[in-house]
């Protein structure tokens, strides 16, 4: 818990920062996560692959599928968050 909120960890964030070279570390992102929105596109489209190919370039003698789903996300009030960054000049 922090300041009364869960705490959640996203490793693609920074861990540790460098205080010897010059970047921007953002090391926290806080605010109010409901505020998040994941939508999914309705429908999906299936697309039929008649020859499939090795990697000599070859037909397989195999069939396939190929199915696209659309998902995306968005953030409501992009002013619920603040992010913590560390900046540092070597």
């Amino acid at each position: 818990m922090l300041l009364g909120r869960t705490m959640y960890e996203n490793s693609n964030m920074d861990g540790t920062f460098d205080a010897a070279a010059t970047a921007n570390n953002y090391l926290l992102l806080y605010g109010a996560f409901e505020n998040f929105v994941i939508v999914d596109r309705i429908g999906s489209t299936l697309e039929l692959v008649p020859h499939l190919v090795g990697s000599s370039r070859r037909p397989t003698g195999q069939r396939g599928a190929l199915l696209w789903f659309r998902t995306g996300s968005n953030v409501v009030v992009p002013q619920a968050f603040r992010m913590l960054n560390i900046a540092t000049t070597a």
